[in-house]
């Protein structure tokens, strides 16, 4: 690794649609909020970090997966060389919890890379 070159970090966020998964790559993005009612398909977007202890950057890859039903077969896609997934869900929709003990956790598992951070 060349001196300085930022340690590539890809991070997924999954979970149902609408649980704020979008919201919660805004804030540590943009560290803004606003309202979003629909991701179609995927949306991309990195942030570099400067870790002053240990003199090296991070660039953090944030790949927001939509969460209908209908782009579930795309999300196995975006796991390919992830370094952690996030499993996101609305704690004021117990559902979405559901969700994730009966779909999310096992397309997590069965896809994504061995040495993953879930």
């Amino acid at each position: 690794m060349v001196d300085n070159e930022p340690i590539q970090c890809k991070v997924v966020l999954v979970g149902e649609s609408g649980v704020g998964k979008t919201s919660l790559s805004n804030r540590y993005i943009k560290n803004s909020f606003f309202q979003v009612f629909s991701n179609h398909g995927v949306l991309y977007e990195t942030k570099t970090v400067f870790l002053k202890d240990c003199n090296q950057s991070i660039k953090f890859e944030i790949w927001d997966t939509a969460g209908q039903e209908k782009y579930r077969s795309l999300a196995k896609v975006f796991y390919k060389n992830a370094s952690a997934c996030i499993l996101v869900y609305d704690i004021t929709k117990k559902d979405t919890f559901q969700e994730l003990k009966n779909f999310w956790i096992n397309e997590v598992t069965s896809n994504a890379p061995e040495n993953m951070s879930k």
